[in-house]
Order: structure tokens, then C-alpha cells, then sequence
């Protein structure tokens, strides 16, 4: 059995290193990144902070340019971060500086050094909680790394630059760090000389398992001049500037084709008809979905999945309602609360609603206390009256209370 995070936090144990890669040269964002001044201190102590506070790292190395180096080295002696055994310099390629940092800090006595973290020090936004899900996952995989899944469009192109093909996003996930590894399974991957995007990739390569744990749409990585506005926003929001709230309406109706079963809130409910449309035709998540875009001030379904898109043909609408909840969190909003009427002359509904409930809460991984479904009719009133179809309608509150 898995150990929650919150047992690892109790534990006292101080077998893990970490590497702290900060050499990058910061051209995109035209100054070093590292040192550059983030709500008043340089981007590198923030992840300073969070790795000297953590019980379970028992050593941190900086790997940094030799630009910048003495900068940090100043920085970690003025601040007092004394789990810094070294701030050295890096190599030519990402491998090269993870495997400075990687030999340093096993150059003394590591017999009781298990795991190993490796992190962008241009991630100023890891927390406690995220890296105590990496330790957890890393011991069922010997390597594991952050991921959230990927809202955009991803398409493929050729070498004149065209499309050549649409990437199922369902299959695909963004990947953030710190990445953990088993300390006897990252040394060996190390000593390849494969040119990889991150370290992970060296396991992979190698043949070795690589777990995924969750991320968080705040751990931005800090590469350009814009990224700067979106961290000092996070920064506001996360010391307490004022929970701000919003609120969005959706509505989706369809009408019945002959055979079921009848999909509604991703629940398939037994009926002689179906609801037709470009998607699998739940009315449900459709209007959901509007409506958590309309409160986060995202456009709406036909401009973020357009009917043109052929990717989009008889897609779960689960995973558009997944994709919207994601794209809200990415711009600063958590779902706080949805309230959804399903219109309805038949078939009767109200026994379904508790599992339609359950289905929207893991859809967007909130709790099933803030999702409320209601059911009625029109009294025979009107085309869904005469049986012809269904309509649903739904409002969502959103809030930047919780998005920390």
C-alpha cells in the first residue's frame, strides 16, 4: 500500500539529495534568470527555501554558471541555506550539469542517501506538497516525474512546416520538475550520451521505468519577459491579496436519435434514444463546460473545440469538461462550486443523479460536495415537452481562494 503524503511529512528521515540546476543562460528572458529579483528576492531562493525547510533532503548542490556563480554563492551564505554542501558550475549539455551536481553530492558519505531530486531553479513555484508526491511515487518506480495533461491542440508538421498530423492529447502530459530518482538507477543513466530535453529521458532511454505523479499549473518554468507577470500574479494571489470570484452560465440542448444508451454527465443511462452531436452529445458537460469558460473569461466550447476540428468527433465530453477544469486552473481559478439543471420530459432521471454527481466530481477531481445536479421538466411544454430531445443548464463559481 501506497503511504499518503501526509505520513512522509511526519517522517523524519533525511535520505534525499537534491540538485538545483541554475547555469542556464537566461538569453530569452535578457538577463540571469536565477538572480532576478521576484516580489523582493532572486528566483533561486524560493526553491532555496523550500528544500532547506524539508526534512526528507539531507544535502542540496547548486549547479550554476560561472557567470553566476559567486552571485549564489554569496546568496547561500548571507540567507544561511546550510544544506548547500556545494555550489559548483555546470556542463556543456542538461546531463552534464545533472551529473556534476549528481557526483558532488555523493562525493562524501552517501550510504544513507536513497533518492535523488532534480530541479529547474527557474521553478520558483514547486511546494512541499508536490515534491512529497514525488517521493512517494519514486518508490514504487525508482523514477517518477510531474505531469499535468495538455490542453492545446498539439499537432504534428513536416519539414516545409505544414501539418502533417494531430497528436491525441488524451496520451500526452506536460512535464514539470523535480524529478526524483532512485539514487543507483539515475548514476548509470548519467554516464550515456544521449542528448535528452530532461533527465527522465536518460532513464527512459536506458529502458528503466518512469512513474508520473501530479503536477501543479502553478510551477511554471520562467523562460521569457511575460513569465515574470504571470509569477508576480501567482505571488499576489497566494499571499491571500483577496479571494476574487466569478461566476459562469452554460447551456447545451440536443435533440434524440433512435438507439441507446442516453449519455448524461458521463453517466450511460438506459434509454432507446440518444442525444446527436459532433461530441458523444452529453448535453450535461457540455453546458458545465461553458459555463466553467465563461467564468474563468476562456471563450467558449465552439471557439476552444471547434465542431471543424475532426479530432473532436465523438469524443467523451468527460474529457472536455477535464480539459476546461485545467484550462481555468492554468489562469488562476479553482472550480469552487457547479450547480446544473438537466431539462428533461423523459426518461426519468432523478435515480441517476447521485452517480452523475460522482462522475462530474472525478471528472475535474473536486469534491463531490460542490457539484449539485437537479432534474426537471417542461410539463410537456415545447419540443423537449414532446419527448423530441434534452437541454441542460449549469452555473459555475469559480474562485482564486483555493488556487495556491
Amino acid at each position: 500500500m501506497s503511504m499518503p503524503p501526509e505520513v512522509w511529512a511526519k517522517q523524519n528521515q533525511t535520505d534525499t539529495g537534491v540538485v538545483l540546476l541554475a547555469a542556464g543562460g537566461g538569453v530569452r528572458m535578457g538577463g540571469d534568470k536565477m538572480l532576478l529579483e521576484l516580489a523582493g528576492k532572486p528566483v533561486i531562493s524560493y526553491s532555496l527555501e523550500l528544500f532547506q525547510r524539508l526534512d526528507r533532503v539531507s544535502a542540496i548542490v547548486v549547479v550554476a554558471s560561472d557567470a553566476n556563480r559567486g552571485a549564489i554563492n554569496e546568496l547561500v551564505s548571507s540567507s544561511g541555506f546550510d544544506k548547500v554542501t556545494a555550489v559548483i558550475t555546470g556542463g556543456a549539455r542538461r546531463q552534464d550539469s545533472t551529473a556534476n551536481g549528481v557526483e558532488r553530492l555523493t562525493a562524501g558519505d552517501a550510504s544513507q542517501m536513497n533518492w535523488v531530486l532534480v530541479h529547474d531553479g527557474a521553478r520558483p513555484f514547486v511546494d512541499e506538497a508536490m515534491v512529497l508526491r514525488g517521493l512517494e511515487s519514486v518508490e514504487k518506480s525508482g523514477a517518477a516525474v510531474p505531469a499535468l495533461p495538455v490542453s492545446d491542440t498539439i499537432r504534428s508538421i513536416n519539414a516545409e512546416g505544414d501539418v502533417a498530423g494531430t497528436l491525441d492529447r488524451s496520451n500526452l502530459r506536460a512535464i514539470q520538475t523535480p524529478q526524483a530518482f532512485r539514487l543507483d538507477i539515475l548514476l548509470p543513466a548519467l554516464r550515456t550520451a544521449q542528448d535528452v530535453t530532461d533527465d527522465a529521458g536518460l532513464v527512459e532511454l536506458a529502458g528503466g521505468r518512469v512513474g508520473l505523479f501530479e503536477g501543479h499549473p502553478d510551477n511554471i518554468k520562467l523562460t521569457t519577459p511575460d513569465d515574470i507577470d504571470r509569477a508576480e500574479a501567482i505571488i499576489a494571489r497566494r499571499r491571500g491579496g483577496g479571494a476574487e470570484n466569478r461566476w459562469g452560465a452554460g447551456f447545451d440542448g440536443h435533440g434524440f436519435a433512435d438507439g441507446g444508451p442516453l449519455r448524461l454527465g458521463g453517466v450511460d443511462i438506459d434509454h432507446c434514444a440518444h442525444l446527436e452531436g459532433h461530441s458523444d452529445g452529453d448535453v450535461l458537460m457540455h453546458a458545465l463546460a461553458s459555463a466553467v469558460l465563461g467564468a474563468a473569461g476562456l471563450g467558449d466550447l465552439g471557439s476552444n473545440f471547434p465542431s471543424s476540428d475532426a479530432s473532436y468527433a465523438g469524443i467523451d465530453s468527460r474529457e472536455l469538461l477535464q480539459r476546461t477544469g485545467w484550462m481555468a486552473r492554468e489562469a488562476g481559478w479553482v472550480i469552487a462550486h457547479l450547480d446544473a439543471t438537466i431539462i428533461a420530459q423523459q426518461p426519468k432521471l432523478a435515480p441517476y443523479v447521485n452517480r452523475i454527481n460522482e462522475s462530474i466530481a472525478e471528472t475535474l477531481s473536486i469534491s463531490i460536495d460542490s457539484v449539485n445536479t437537479k432534474i426537471t421538466s417542461t410539463d410537456h411544454i415545447g419540443a423537449i415537452g414532446q419527448g423530441e430531445g434534452i437541454a441542460a443548464q449549469a452555473i459555475a463559481t469559480l474562485s482564486t481562494s483555493a488556487a495556491t
